[in-house]
């Protein structure tokens, strides 16, 4: 044998050797994931130290691959599951099969969130304290859209700010819905115009869940979050059946139609979703000659696309595109007659695309993550014979790196930068004070988390936005978590907010009505101060259920609030408070879980909101002094039938002030119950009555004879104004 012969057979051998002793080193990981003896599908699997992951299939299989020697921590999670860790020895020439068993969770609390952190964590370790609100329950009330379930979840109060068009709002705990940022999977995008009208193009059979902050949150969502957030988290792509139908109507010839698709991809999840509404019944129960519910036509098409990666990393795409054509009026008004100065009506055709997502960053022991949405919103609209039309663009985008600090410390960082473009045209017109005009907000954010021990935990965080009217805004905050027991959860939230008016977008009643607008003053950004304390308690009742309670104590302190002034009955005038404001109340939520068959919630909410200026106390309009929501859920699994019982109780509200009406609005209930049966081939049908008891309040227009004259208002609504409906529907999902 020559020596070259010799040395490539030894170089031969040494590859061999190398290759069989990585072989070795790097083993894999398979098992299977149950609960009570069935497979749980899509469950998160992991090992974060070496930025590995994967998802289980649909008989809860899973495979790591090429996992070293070494001891380790498995993480498994899922919805509606409480998360397991699990220690792991990685030995050479083993392979590990496990079989893991996950413990369903009946209560809300073992619930992933990242609202309040930027972190995913379950609420109750999150420092913040955050609501969680599934999109079952959404639909419990019969709802269609967020707009629609909102009112029956504490504290949150959906207010109708135009009789006519139908224009409503969010409020969180009293506060003016302008005040409450929405998110979409993160993504602070429904400000503005969208926050006007795009609400009620978000269907309920896109939302997984909701996350629900009360308070400023301006330290991590600059303007906007200034009363608190809601984070609408749209469905997983991977836990969508293959093909889903869902179809109603009701009494009031109002039709919805959903359709959503799931080809199931291979290391790519996507979901396609669709949805058309239409209402087209002229409704006039309370005999002003003005219809009590716009007719609408609304098309939504949604697609959501997540991609699968080995590196326990995420990435993911969304794009939404909202169609709508919105009319309000007397019986003769139509489309064709807008801008009409003889027949009165109101014509609103809206078009809006947004397109949002994520993508984490490879990179191990920490991570960085870039989030970016935009939409553009149009918005050609009649009021009356007066014409509005309007464009926005917004662009919104944040790098966040999380890096550990310390053995028991956290440290989120970020950029953020924000861009409006708003172009608003007034009977053919640019108008001031705002209505034509570029924002470029850069903002940089800082929060630190750390465990102090098992019961301690603390969050401090900051942030500094530049404005170029308003030069440098900062937002700090600081929470503070302390957990005696296991069943206990106390925590002390303070932060502060602030709010850069959109004045003609968000304050709807300076388009509509005969009022005319004054704007008395520069107009300043809002600012708050707000402190809140929570208990969580949980009460073991037997072996099989519990009951979870929330009590919130909270008080916010605005100054420079923008308030419109109606004292005038011709006018509106807009300047900032020469005073302060305050939002203050106490909440308590009981959420009683049973295995089966048995659930219910009730909440309340006892708040006073009011403002002083010059020693004078004055309540704010609109804000309830007390409110209530409940459900009710039983189920008989023998015959596969569900019955949900939901409500919602007003207290009174100030009103604006008009010849001949009251001041004070009074109590009312708007209660709901719900028949649903399910069939084994995918099939559920329902039966529902909205509004059981019919209550409507008294005309909601101001001088509703006379539409193009100064008297007419179109702003005193405190009340449904729709009548008992009954709802038919039925849906089919097919996997």
């Amino acid at each position: 044998m020559t020596h070259y012969h010799q040395i490539t057979l030894l170089a031969l051998f040494l590859l061999f050797t190398v290759n069989s002793f990585q072989a070795q080193a790097q083993q894999n990981i398979s098992g299977i994931i149950t609960s009570n003896g069935e497979p749980v599908a899509y469950a998160n699997v992991g090992i974060p130290t070496l930025n590995k992951g994967i998802s289980s299939d649909e008989e809860g299989r899973f495979e790591l691959k090429d996992i070293p020697k070494g001891v380790y921590k498995l993480i498994v999670s899922a919805i509606g599951y409480q998360p397991l860790e699990k220690n792991i020895q990685v030995s050479n020439g083993s392979r590990l099969y496990l079989e893991l068993e996950l413990t369903s969770s009946i209560t809300e609390l073992d619930q992933l969130v990242v609202t309040g952190t930027l972190k995913e964590m379950t609420i109750k370790d999150s420092p913040v304290k955050v609501q969680w609100v599934s999109g079952e329950t959404l639909k419990k009330s019969s709802s269609n859209n967020l707009m629609d379930g909102a009112k029956y979840i504490n504290g949150l109060y959906s207010q109708v700010q135009c009789a006519v068009c139908g224009t409503s709002s969010i409020r969180i705990n009293g506060m003016e819905g302008p005040y409450t940022s929405v998110l979409i999977d993160g993504m602070p995008i429904m400000g503005a115009l969208a926050s006007v009208y795009g609400l009620s193009g978000i269907n309920a059979d896109i939302i997984q869940n909701l996350e629900i902050i009360k308070g400023p949150n301006s330290t991590l969502y600059g303007s906007q979050a200034m009363g608190g957030v809601i984070n609408i988290i749209t469905k997983y792509p991977e836990q969508a059946p293959t093909f889903s139908a869902h179809v109603n109507t009701n009494s009031h010839s109002e039709h919805n139609l959903n359709l959503s698709y799931n080809p199931g991809f291979e290391n790519i999840e996507t979901l396609f979703s669709s949805t058309l509404y239409h209402s087209g019944a002229f409704i006039d129960e309370n005999q002003d000659n003005f219809a009590d519910v716009t007719q609408d036509t609304r098309f939504t098409f949604f697609n959501k696309w997540n991609f699968q990666r080995e590196d326990f990393k995420k990435t993911s795409v969304a794009a939404k595109l909202y169609l709508e054509k919105r009319l309000g009026g007397v019986k003769e008004y139509s489309h064709s007659l807008r801008g009409s100065d003889s027949i009165y009506g109101e014509s609103i055709y809206t078009n809006r695309v947004e397109l949002f997502g994520s993508h984490d960053f490879p990179f191990e022991q920490t991570e960085l993550k870039l989030e970016g949405s935009y939409a553009y919103h149009n918005q050609d609209s009649y009021y009356g014979d007066y014409s509005y039309q309007a464009n926005q663009h917004i662009f919104y985008s944040h790098l966040i790196w999380n890096h550990p600090l310390l053995k028991k410390g956290d440290l989120i960082s970020g950029m953020a930068v924000r861009y409006d473009a708003l172009d608003q045209v007034f009977n053919n017109m640019t108008l001031g004070g705002g209505s034509k005009e570029k924002r470029f907000v850069p903002g940089i954010f800082l929060q630190y988390n750390y465990d102090w021990n098992s019961s301690f935990q603390s969050l401090l965080g900051l942030r500094a936005d530049h404005q170029r009217e308003h030069g440098m805004i900062f937002s700090p905050r600081l929470n503070l978590k302390f957990s005696p027991g296991s069943h206990t959860t106390l925590r002390l939230n303070t932060g502060t907010g602030f709010r850069i008016v959109n004045l003609f977008t968000e304050e709807h009643e300076a388009l509509t009505g005969g009022r005319k607008v004054v704007i008395a003053e520069q107009l300043n950004p809002e600012q708050s101060v707000n402190v809140a304390f929570n208990l969580n308690q949980i009460i073991d009742i037997g072996e099989s259920s519990i009951l979870n309670t929330d009590l919130d104590i909270f008080y916010t302190r605005f100054s420079n609030q923008i308030i419109p002034n109606y004292d005038n009955s011709n006018q509106i005038i807009y300047t900032n408070l020469d005073g302060y404001s305050v939002s203050s109340g106490i909440s308590l939520t009981m959420a009683h879980n049973f295995i089966a068959p048995l659930t219910y919630m009730i909440g309340i909410t006892l708040q006073d909101v009011y403002s002083v200026e010059d020693g004078i106390k004055e309540d704010i309009l609109f804000s309830p002094d007390f409110s209530a929501v409940f459900n009710l859920s039983y189920t008989l699994d023998k015959y596969q039938l569900s019955v949900d019982y939901t409500g919602r109780i007003n207290g009174k509200v100030k009103l604006p002030d008009y010849p001949e009406r009251d001041e004070i609005s009074e109590v009312f209930t708007e209660q709901n119950l719900k028949f649903t049966k399910a069939f084994n081939n995918g099939i559920r049908v329902y039966l529902s009555g909205n509004n059981i008891f019919d209550y409507t309040q008294p005309s909601p227009l101001i001088a509703p004879e006379k539409p193009f004259g100064d008297e007419f208002a179109t702003d005193y609504v405190f009340g449904p104004v729709q009548g008992r409906r009954i709802m038919a529907g039925i849906s089919f999902s097919l996997d």
